[in-house]
């Protein structure tokens, strides 16, 4: 287990590290809404964090069709939650996108562990072990 979260913990500061540096690049090249940023920067962490997730934390086949949809899943809940802190940091609160970004490297890969170990690989993750 230990193992796994410190695979899990390096795969995710990698996509969590791609999709703050999209996003601040987005952001500062074509001045768009810091939530335009936010989705760029969640599309190009998805890409890694999948295929990151699947052969390395969880030793999974990267083209298993109903663990690809989980993760779809888990995904799109994902970028929810990612919009929402934004939303909520950068709107209601006031605080800037940095702080806002700083929340989402927090609260969104806390729960995707979760929900990738319960979840997404949950079969191949017990097949493992």
């Amino acid at each position: 287990m230990l193992a796994q979260l410190v695979r899990f913990g390096g795969v995710g500061a990698l996509a969590t590290l791609a999709h703050v540096m999209v996003a601040l690049v987005v952001q500062a090249a074509l001045s768009v809404t810091p939530q335009q940023a936010n989705l760029a920067g969640f599309a190009a962490a998805i890409v890694l964090s999948y295929a990151g997730h699947a052969r390395v934390t969880f030793g999974a086949p990267v083209k298993s069709g109903s663990q690809l949809v989980r993760f779809l899943v888990l995904s799109l809940l994902g970028l929810g939650a990612s919009s929402l802190t934004v939303h909520v940091t950068t709107d209601l609160l006031g605080w800037g996108f940095l702080p806002a970004l700083a929340a989402v490297a927090v609260v969104v890969p806390t729960l995707s562990y979760l929900a990738m170990r319960f979840w997404v690989f949950a079969r191949s993750d017990q097949a493992a072990r």
